[in-house]
């Protein structure tokens, strides 16, 4: 009985599988959350530059944000989604604010634009603080010429 025991005791087959379940857990967390952190600061990046170039493109009159040589808000929210399209980015009508009169720190004569939303992580059930999801906003201000 003794030697059973010892033998036993002293066995290494399965040490690798046990280490392996023991760390497998921390390795996949930390690999998802630094995916989905990657993915929340491309996203934010993209919003960022969403807002920046569809206030530029409202400051300064391009074919993209105008019609018949007029500011079109409509054009703007529309090349403001398909900016952020091209960002792998999905935008409605209702997370882009447009305001082409806007008071930009404190002086007037701004095109503004906000961007609002909600981030979503794909593995919500791994990562519990991003669960419920992350709001990211946006924020720019051109002069209109």
């Amino acid at each position: 009985m003794k030697r059973a025991i010892r033998k036993i005791w002293q066995s290494r087959s399965g040490a690798s599988a046990v280490e392996f379940a023991l760390v497998a857990p921390v390795f996949f967390l930390m690999l998802f959350g630094m995916i989905e952190l990657g993915r929340l600061l491309w996203t934010s990046h993209a919003l960022h530059d969403t807002a920046i170039a569809t206030a530029r493109c409202m400051g300064i009159p391009q074919t993209e944000c105008e019609d018949g040589g007029t500011y079109s808000a409509s054009k703007a929210a529309a090349f403001a989604r398909s900016t952020a399209t091209g960002w792998f980015v999905g935008l409605d009508d209702a997370s882009v604010t447009l305001d082409h009169d806007a008071s930009c720190h404190g002086l007037a004569g701004f095109s503004q634009v906000k961007i609002t939303y909600q981030f979503i992580t794909v593995v919500p059930d791994l990562l519990m603080s991003l669960s419920g999801g992350t709001n990211l906003t946006a924020d720019a201000c051109y002069t209109n010429h």
